[in-house]
């Protein structure tokens, strides 16, 4: 059974819905969106920010699935990369109190209710092997 296939959309839903958003990862991971070489795949940054109380790696890897959300979302061909693609989007919305975390929260609504529309239209077909 391929998760990719487009009748198992509704599994991703089930995904998403019971890891709280971290299926992203798995997903990820399906598309190949992942890069060896990038910042997140060397340990002695994790390393470092578990070192410094921890408060490092938890915005490291808020971080990290934010840029594995929108890689996997630019693979599925979701309408609005350039503005969901950006980095300079999600540090407004980050900064700017109460109506920036309102958008940030509808960013990210939006981003996963499109990845899973991409799904259910077979975008992700196209990646199995």
């Amino acid at each position: 059974m391929s998760l990719l296939k487009r009748n198992n959309w509704w599994l991703w839903i089930l995904l998403g819905i019971g890891s709280a958003g971290v299926s992203i990862f798995f997903l990820g991971a399906l598309l190949e969106v992942f890069d060896r070489k990038a910042w997140y795949a060397k340990w002695y940054y994790w390393a470092l920010g578990i070192i410094l109380f921890f408060f490092p790696a938890a915005v490291m890897l808020v971080i990290f699935y934010l840029q594995t959300l929108t890689s996997v979302c630019k693979k599925l061909e979701v309408p609005g990369a350039e503005i969901y693609a950006l980095p300079y989007a999600w540090l407004i919305c980050i900064i700017v109190p109460i109506i920036g975390w309102v958008l940030l929260i509808i960013l990210l609504i939006y981003v996963h209710i499109w990845c899973l529309v991409k799904l259910y239209q077979g975008k992700g077909e196209k990646y199995l092997k």
